[in-house]
């Protein structure tokens, strides 16, 4: 514990934490950006830093920017993030009765206790799974593949079909450069360059960041240049101790965004919205949800930031991303040399402990922060886009730079930022074709392994229990979003013919 706590509280790591939290929540409140945006063009900046402090810096930008989306879905209805979109059904609401003070502090308290619980969920799940994780073998990692895509996939909402194709891409660009088992060429079209394949990072900053600045250049050539609106503040007179009033919120969102940051390719958006309705359906206010309802912005703020530190537990056991975010820290991981998997728990290293303890650590100057310095990050929203989105290229292009030291992987993040811009236009999701590029070599690494034991068996597969019980979470998945959309249409139906029996009567 004595060099755990060595390590976290230096002045380099501590700063690191600082500027991490400060970026992302700047970032976080500017819509349209995104938590993968933040951690994405934080990551440029991490090259030639220790691997403590370049993590803190990532994660104080992922923690910073899940809460910053609720600054602007209060003041101005605009979420900063798809996280915080449930916050506006009644943070809004509170900004227009002269309560934004409250609101704000309100999601500012509720985002620290959910991302503290989320923290020591990981310190304690994350060892004992790795326990687990020592007994599975080539084809339940594999499974374990194959389950991630699928979860990533089902979460694409009505576009499951395009989240498939996206993921089949991903796999494709995965599977171009020299073949790791019998060192032939694939899709490399007699181009030496991608011998390599492409550097996951080069595509992150492409498809994320650059496709963002496209878009907003293209909304801002739309719809002009015009500056936001004065943000209007009024005192608060809800405090911290003021949050325990609602312990069975804090409680249940917790536990919903533990689980569903725990799952692979799921997300904060996801658990928020849950978080929320479930506090609507257990509140003796119900009436007053969606009105300004204090309870209304506590549950999804919790519930949200309760999935931070649950995304890093496949990842720091498994090498599994939960989500676009943590695919991006795993990049990260991999060009620092920590190779993530049970081998970080079964060697004795103090690394993951000391970043278990450091997520903790950034969320406390999460809660600092967002108390002396509010007024100034909501005002970033009146930062003009002509000002903004330079800087974030040029940033884009010092980072893609220094990945190779080489224009190439300017030009391949000038083309993903392309494909990224296309596919957003055309609504096809981004998040399956990152974590499927992120898990493809592992999952021809097993496959191939799993073939080699079992010499040629498919059977492997669906043969050995856990392999045959994550295939079949893989597939429930996949049809519990139509199995869910059927219910409701023959609920409506039924509500339907009754209404029409009734009338004629």
């Amino acid at each position: 514990m004595a060099e755990i706590f060595s390590t976290i509280f230096t002045f380099n790591n501590v700063l690191m934490m600082f500027i991490g939290v400060f970026a992302g929540i700047i970032i976080g409140v500017l819509p349209g950006l995104g938590t993968t945006f933040a951690v994405t063009v934080l990551l440029t900046i991490t090259f030639g830093m220790d691997s403590y402090s370049g993590m803190y810096l990532l994660l104080g930008a992922y923690v910073g920017s899940v809460y910053g989306g609720s600054i602007t879905a209060i003041l101005i209805n605009t979420p900063g993030t798809n996280s915080a979109v449930a916050t506006a059904f009644d943070g809004y609401p509170m900004a227009e009765q002269g309560r934004a003070g409250d609101a704000l502090n309100a999601a500012l308290f509720a985002s620290t206790i959910g991302g503290l619980v989320s923290a020591f969920a990981l310190m304690f799940f994350a060892p004992q799974l790795a326990k687990v994780v020592n007994l599975i073998a080539s084809p339940e990692y594999f499974c374990l593949c194959i389950f991630g895509l699928c979860a990533a996939v089902s979460v694409a909402g009505n576009n499951r079909i395009k989240g498939l194709i996206c993921a089949c891409f991903g796999l494709l660009i995965a599977c171009v450069g020299m073949d790791p088992a019998y060192g032939t060429n694939r899709f490399t079209f007699g181009y030496y360059r991608l011998l390599g394949g492409f550097r996951f990072s080069t595509v992150m900053l492409g498809a994320y960041a650059m496709s963002t600045v496209l878009i907003k250049c293209h909304e801002a050539y739309i719809s002009g240049t015009k500056g936001a609106e004065p943000i209007q503040f009024h005192r608060s007179n809800f405090h911290f101790h003021h949050t325990f009033r609602y312990w069975k919120t804090l409680i249940r969102s917790s536990i919903y965004g533990v689980v569903i940051g725990a799952i692979p390719g799921t997300g904060s958006a996801i658990s928020a919205m849950l978080g929320y309705n479930a506090a609507k359906r257990g509140s003796k206010n119900q009436e007053n949800f969606g009105k300004g309802e204090i309870e209304g912005v506590i549950a999804p703020e919790c519930a949200n930031n309760a999935v931070t530190g649950a995304t890093m537990i496949p990842l720091l056991t498994m090498g599994i991303p939960g989500d676009g975010a943590t695919a991006v820290l795993l990049g990260a991981l991999t060009m620092q040399g920590v190779i993530p998997g049970k081998q970080l728990f079964s060697e004795g290293s103090i690394w993951v402990y000391a970043i278990m303890g450091g997520l903790i650590v950034v969320n406390l100057v999460m809660l600092l922060q967002g108390s002396v310095m509010i007024r100034l990050f909501a005002n970033v929203t009146r930062v003009p886009l002509t000002v903004l989105m330079p800087c974030i290229v040029v940033t884009c292009f010092m980072g893609a730079y220094a990945l190779g030291n080489s224009t190439f992987e300017i030009v391949v993040m000038i083309a993903f930022g392309m494909i990224g811009y296309l596919m957003k236009r055309f609504d096809f999701p981004i998040p399956p074709l990152t974590i499927a590029l992120v898990l493809g070599s592992l999952c021809e690494s097993n496959l191939r392994r799993s073939m080699l034991v079992s010499h040629n068996n498919w059977a492997v597969f669906v043969t050995r229990p856990v392999s045959v019980l994550i295939l079949l979470l893989a597939v429930a998945f996949m049809l519990i979003p139509t199995i869910n959309k059927f219910l409701q249409e023959r609920k409506i139906t039924k509500k339907l013919d009754i209404d029409n029996v009734e009338a004629v009567d």
